[in-house]
């Protein structure tokens, strides 16, 4: 018991329920719960400003979206309207949402990441860390512009030149202006250089011999990788910052989800659509997960 309440998180989510409750105590004039009605013109409305911007209608899982966003608007706006957040201000329900939003971000920003938070954070989110596979390679190229069939010619020179030194191998393609050898490089940087289909062709190789032809945007290769080093994960301190700001945005999510959370307890949330335009089996799953 002692060690949860020793968690950072809980005290944050504490103190963030705790200034809800004061609020509660104080306002004794609102009712405990009330009715948020989401009906066809509502839907009808979501509907037409997505076809405005986007040109096409929402699919089933867009409309979900769409209904959840103006749920998560509509009940930081009416709890903004009950702690007077709208005195003086122009911008209405989405500027209100918004307020709500910042005060759960506060909450967020005040706590302090420890260096075994962060180092637990790395742990269980290593995938997104991990560095790719990475290579050194010499390459040559064969083009359309140069040559009627890249291909043919790609495979003729390897067969004949198989087992030829680099130096002999340089100049047997066209010119591009592309390194001859490319050192270390990470399966993001081929990628970018070369294209998806031509790192996509490295994957299943054999290095320390004359392969191809491979692919790429530019025309057709043949490689001879030196070197191949499979995936790894960095040192934590090397990319610190990026795992710390991974940390408090994702932290910022769980307090105020959790804080919505509870906020939505205070509604009934109820879906009034007559419309025969909408599947009846579509209507109730949405209302069951709305109401979730």
């Amino acid at each position: 018991m002692k060690k949860i309440l020793k968690e950072p998180f809980l005290h944050f989510i504490a103190l963030g329920f705790g200034l809800f409750l004061l609020y509660g105590l104080v306002n004794t004039n609102s009712e405990s719960t009330e009715t948020i009605i989401i009906d066809d013109s509502d839907i009808s409305a979501f509907i037409a400003k997505w076809e405005s911007q986007w040109k096409r209608d929402p699919n089933e899982k867009e409309l979900y979206g769409l209904i959840t966003q103006n749920l998560h608007q509509e009940i930081y706006y009416r709890e903004a309207l009950k702690m007077n957040m709208d005195q003086n201000d122009e911008i209405i329900k989405r500027r209100l949402s918004q307020k709500m939003k910042f005060l759960t971000n506060d909450l967020a920003s005040l706590s302090k990441v420890s260096d075994d938070d962060l180092n637990l954070y790395f742990k269980e989110n290593s995938e997104k860390y991990m560095i790719s596979n990475t290579y050194s390679m010499y390459q040559i190229i064969f083009t359309s512009d140069k040559r009627s069939n890249p291909e043919s010619a790609a495979e003729s020179i390897l067969k004949k030149y198989s087992n030829a030194s680099f130096d002999t191998m340089k100049n047997k393609g066209d010119k591009l202006p592309i390194p001859y050898f490319l050192e270390n490089l990470s399966e993001n940087e081929i990628r970018a250089q070369l294209g998806d289909k031509f790192k996509k062709g490295l994957q299943s190789v054999e290095i320390n011999k004359w392969v191809g032809p491979i692919t790429s945007g530019y025309g057709k290769h043949l490689i001879y990788i030196t070197k191949k080093e499979d995936p790894k994960l960095p040192e934590l301190e090397t990319i610190k910052q990026k795992v710390l700001v991974d940390y408090e945005y994702d932290n910022q999510q769980k307090i105020e989800k959790s804080i919505y959370t509870e906020l939505k307890k205070n509604y009934v949330i109820e879906l009034d659509i007559k419309s025969t335009d909408f599947d009846p089996e579509f209507v109730k799953l949405l209302e069951a997960e709305i109401n979730k």
